[in-house]
């Protein structure tokens, strides 16, 4: 029953049984499709068959149509490789059959499977089940006749919720909206759904075909509104993605020139998203956040993660009281230590707050926000170290306090205990260098708000043992991040990649280019905040600690200057006092600060930047184009040193940790889609005009003319990344 098929049983009340076998999901791979046209074939040449009732195996409908399958079309452009479900087998051989079908659901049909559940003639579900429409999410548009059985079904505006936001809803609220006409416990789903079957099939329930529907619409004039306004939504929400726009568009066609009409449109529509940019890019980081949890000498030498059950977190600041709160949201009992009380009532205050802040969205309940704090506990010594399996050190960002640190967990700690640094750019080496057990010691840099940023870079030593590594994967798995194996270096594999970003900005700041419209132009490049804003969220303090680190560690490559500490002494500090790049005012947008032009400028004269003394005129291609080229150009190094097992690691990384526009499908996706030569030839051109800031490395060189993609890293035999280890 395992292997991919579709089943049909007959039993002696006339109606046919159809089941989907294609665990765990039951995706709609071809080979499910043409099951399906044959049974179905088979059903109507059947005197025996009065009715059908499809349904899937092992308690779930279908998860959709095999994201395998668009993953191929990728690669190949073949688009023959989607098979005609929409008209073919939805349309003609569904709805228009001469025998009725009942869609019997539990657990979930979402996507093409929901479709096909559209296309049968009544829904029957256990209450649980999930439904929902995410294809939106990959890229593409419902390709099954969703757009226009949907509205159909559960009206206009419920429709275009749930399709363009991808948002799923209970089979209950499913059949408060017309969507499924009975909800029945999972014992009773098949019973009743046959019986309904038959009483379609004898005409004592109504035959009804969804895509001929009009009585949820409503009028033409009240449709064009709603849509109207959807597509003013979708603009801003949505701004560089085809698809929403494409969505609404078949909805549209359907409720103007009829829903048969709309399925035609939206076939058309799917097949041209398929091979779009933004489907590729989508898939791409859909498939790499899965593969991230494959480390070649860790997930596949036969260890078995060991059970991490109190871990202390060593720093009650922003980042360790974010630690914390993830540990305690899943179960893991947490002691968090400070050095003095003040400190230690503010970091639990903070992890309190933290959680009324998920209680105010609604993600959260009262009581489970009540047993989360009940496993936090506060330490103002080593004394309640002996029984933990875990420490996670979050303070600043200081290597002798954290050298001693190491030094003192080391002796409080059992010999099991994995001894973890949340440092963001300090070499492990140098962390533990006064520590002996080196096998135990590994990074879990968190990125800020820490119970939030879904991204965990799991940072290893060439000393790191393979069971460490697995113990904290995972913990991160547990804590709902996506866990992500690197090697050690200064920055490891985010910052280390992208301290061009910020230092790219600022050298076309300083280079004459207004700073407001550098972060615009990032912005309508689809991240959330630019540079600036970036640095004034994060606080001075950081670029500030770091800024020697990187300068030693990459000499020759970083742009100084001395606009940050500038900004300090004119007594500007960021977001925290409210005064930055931007002004900040509670309860209002950031406001940029013509005044810092000043400031910009005095730094920029100290710094002898501008060619000539003069401002540079550069489009805002350019500009885009000078601060993530040499991100790029950094990603390459990180490549080539073996920072990372895959390049889709540095992707899914960029995407979670930077915000880096998913959609663009990571860092070295989107550099491949430009094209190695096109970034080497400027980096080329701008190294001639701007100084080694823009050199190109090796890596990229290599690509660049032989047209290769960036991401092909190709270790030889003798090149170990340092990430496998």
């Amino acid at each position: 029953m395992a292997s991919i098929r579709v089943t049909m049983e007959v039993g002696g009340d006339g109606v046919a049984i159809i089941t989907i076998c294609n665990p765990p999901v039951n995706a709609l791979h071809p080979a499910i499709i043409a099951g399906l046209k044959e049974k179905y074939a088979e059903a109507m040449k059947r005197r025996d068959v009065k009715a059908i009732v499809l349904t899937g195996y092992g308690g779930k409908f279908s998860g959709g149509f095999d994201i395998n399958v668009f993953a191929e079309i990728h690669k190949s452009g073949n688009l023959s490789l989607l098979p005609d479900v929409s008209v073919e087998l939805v349309v003609n051989i569904m709805e228009d059959a001469p025998k009725p079908s009942v869609a019997a659901i539990q657990g979930l049909a979402l996507g093409g499977g929901l479709e096909l559940t559209m296309g049968c003639h009544a829904r029957v579900s256990t209450p649980e089940a999930q439904l929902g429409l995410p294809e939106l999410t990959l890229g593409v548009i419902p390709g099954f006749g969703g757009t226009q059985r949907l509205p159909r079904l559960v009206g206009l505006p419920k429709a275009l919720e749930m399709m363009l936001q991808s948002k799923s809803i209970k089979a209950k609220e499913g059949e408060k909206y017309g969507l499924i006409d009975a909800i029945v416990s999972s014992e009773d789903l098949l019973k009743v759904a046959r019986v309904w079957a038959l009483e379609i099939a004898e005409r004592r329930r109504p035959w009804i075909s969804s895509l001929r529907r009009t009585d949820k619409i409503g009028s033409l004039s009240e449709a064009n509104e709603i849509l109207k306004a959807a597509r003013k939504q979708v603009k801003k929400i949505a701004p560089n993605m085809p698809q929403h726009q494409a969505c609404l568009d078949s909805v549209e066609e359907g409720i103007k020139f009829g829903g048969y009409a709309g399925v035609l449109k939206e076939a058309k529509v799917f097949k041209e998203l398929v091979l779009s940019n933004t489907s590729k890019g989508l898939v791409h980081v859909f498939f790499a956040q899965r593969t991230t949890s494959k480390v070649p000498n860790v997930t596949d030498i036969g260890l078995s993660p060991r059970k991490i059950k109190r871990v202390a977190v060593i720093g009650g600041g922003l980042m360790g009281s974010g630690i914390a709160t993830a540990l305690i949201l899943s179960n893991t009992s947490v002691i968090l230590k400070e050095i003095d009380s003040n400190f230690l009532q503010k970091g639990l205050k903070t992890i309190q707050t933290n959680l009324e802040g998920l209680v105010k969205k609604g993600s959260l309940s009262q009581e489970k926000m009540n047993k989360a704090l009940s496993l936090v506990k506060g330490a103002l010594d080593y004394s309640e170290f002996k029984n933990v399996d875990m420490v996670i050190e979050a303070v600043i960002e200081k290597v002798a306090l954290k050298q001693s640190i190491f030094a003192d967990i080391e002796r409080a700690c059992p010999p099991h205990c994995i001894l973890a640094t949340n440092t963001s750019t300090i070499d492990l080496n140098i962390v533990g260098a006064k520590t002996r057990s080196q096998d135990r010691i590994v990074g879990a840099h968190f990125f800020s708000p820490a119970h939030v940023m879904p991204l965990l870079e799991i940072v290893r030593t060439d000393k790191t043992s393979p069971q460490v590594i697995l113990d904290l994967m995972t913990v991160g798995k547990a804590i709902k991040k996506v866990p992500v194996v690197v090697g050690n270096c200064t920055g490891f594999a985010v910052n280390r990649t992208f301290f061009p970003y910020t230092q790219g900005a600022q050298l076309l700041a300083h280079l004459g280019v207004n700073l407001f419209r550098i972060d615009k132009v990032v912005t309508d490049f689809g991240l959330p905040i630019g540079p600036f804003q970036l640095q004034d969220l994060a606080g001075y303090g950081v670029a500030l600690a770091v800024k020697d680190i990187y300068a030693s560690a990459f000499k020759g490559r970083t742009f100084e200057a001395n606009l940050v500490e500038l900004m300090v002494k004119s007594g500007r500090n960021g977001k925290s006092n409210g005064k930055g790049y931007y002004i900040y005012e509670k309860g209002q947008k950031p406001k940029p600060d013509p005044s810092v032009q000043a400031i910009i400028e005095e730094s920029s004269r100290l710094a002898n930047a501008m060619p000539g003394g003069k401002p540079i005129t550069v489009s805002d291609q350019e500009v885009l184009e000078m601060i993530f080229f040499p991100v790029v150009n950094e990603a390459c190094r990180v490549m080539a040193e073996g920072v990372v097992v895959r390049a889709s690691d540095l992707d899914i990384a960029s995407v979670l940790g930077m915000s880096f526009p998913r959609y663009r499908g990571g860092i070295v996706f989107w550099a491949d889609l430009v094209g190695s030569d096109y970034i080497y030839g400027k980096l080329k051109k701008w190294t001639e005009l701007y100084g080694g800031f823009f050199k190109p490395c090796k890596y990229l060189e290599e690509r660049a003319v032989k047209r290769l993609p960036l991401s092909m890293i190709n270790l030889s035999e003798s090149q170990q990344s340092r990430a496998r280890m």
